[in-house]
């Protein structure tokens, strides 16, 4: 069987040292656009057990993997929202655990899988902090793809509010994530202060095509052993390589057959069918989601009483009521409850019958 990953080359101009495959480093990819950064990435993981690719662009250019050698142990991630029609098996994010991604050497979250941004962004976060942090014993790296690494910070932005603490979750993943047993590979394109705070925690920079605006300032010292002129439009599948130990070396890679290119439709080639239905509301603050409101109903239809619900649930007693009487009033204006159907909550159209004062209500 022919080998399926991709040549990597170096040749060490400072120095000298070799990729360590078998460690879970941080990758960043510095270069303009349309100068191979992604198609490196994918170099990059498929070196590694097990690759997730969840930080996308717009084109949904990680769909590429159904067609790389891995196209038969592929999961998709999909929105709460969205129905889908493939060859392949998909989870919804909210049900996604840990446990799912043993059996598949790919998982793959695409924009096109969600109704809008604000669902897409809600479900990196959820696939983040409630599946991917709680590797907390591992033995093989995993690789986990950021291909635009503003998604990561808009998808922290929706929750937090705050750009800088967007950044500095970023940040934190990077530097952790080694202890969780992730490789990390980031696609980066602005000489900005985040960037900045990206090169001092990876373990190897690829630097790729800078164009007229050249490197920033805190790596300008690679111009004293590589032609500058040789940075400003190198081919695609030319680099330069910085190690965090020092050495320096040119290279080349070859580049994933099946990469997506520009123009490319995707979706028809592979016969990806996409449904797109009502996509349920994010808690911000105080304000409860659309899960939340369909946990409370579904833990008081159980339980039978507020008590227990507030207890299981973490909500306060009046919230627990407030929430029914929502439940309660939307099933009778539209005969089902909008907030449970759109979780597809288990009682949406059952109305829920309390006792709050001894009395049997509705």
């Amino acid at each position: 069987m022919k080998n399926p990953l991709p040549k990597i080359k170096l040749l060490w101009i400072r120095g000298h040292g070799r990729i360590q495959f078998d460690r879970p480093h941080t990758y960043t990819n510095l270069g303009l656009r349309g100068s191979g950064k992604s198609a490196l990435l994918e170099a990059l993981a498929m070196h590694y057990d097990k690759i997730i690719d969840l930080f996308g662009s717009r084109d949904s250019e990680g769909l590429a993997w159904c067609r790389s050698p891995f196209k038969d142990s592929i999961l998709f991630v999909i929105g709460d929202s969205v129905e889908i029609s493939s060859r392949w098996p998909y989870k919804k994010a909210s049900e996604l655990t840990l446990s799912d991604l043993k059996d598949y050497k790919v998982i793959l979250s695409a924009s096109a899988f969600y109704s809008n941004l604000d669902e897409e962004f809600n479900a990196l976060n959820q696939i983040l902090y409630k599946v991917l942090y709680r590797r907390i014993q591992w033995s093989k790296v995993w690789f986990l793809m950021v291909r635009e690494a503003s998604n990561f910070i808009y998808s922290r932005i929706k929750i937090s509010r705050n750009q800088s603490v967007a950044k500095s979750d970023f940040i934190y993943l990077l530097r952790e994530a080694r202890h969780m047993g992730y490789a990390v590979g980031v696609d980066t394109i602005r000489w900005t202060s985040i960037d900045k705070e990206i090169r001092d925690v990876s373990d190897y920079i690829f630097i790729k095509r800078v164009g007229v605006q050249g490197l920033p300032k805190d790596l300008r010292f690679i111009y004293g052993y590589v032609n500058p002129a040789s940075l400003m439009n190198p081919k695609p599948h030319q680099f330069v390589l910085l190690s965090n130990r020092g050495p320096i070396a040119a290279g080349v890679f070859s580049k994933p057959p099946w990469h997506k290119e520009e123009k490319e439709n995707l979706f028809k080639e592979l016969d990806i069918q996409i449904k797109y239905g009502e996509v349920p509301e994010i808690g911000v603050g105080i304000r409860l989601s659309d899960w939340d409101h369909a946990e409370i109903i579904k833990t008081y239809m159980e339980t039978g009483t507020a008590s227990e619900t507030r207890r299981v649930c973490g909500r306060a007693r009046d919230t627990v009521y407030r929430h029914i009487r929502r439940h309660n009033l939307l099933i009778k204006r539209k005969g089902y409850c909008v907030k449970c159907k759109r979780v597809k909550g288990s009682h949406a159209e059952q109305i829920v019958l309390t006792r709050r004062g001894g009395k049997k209500t509705v």
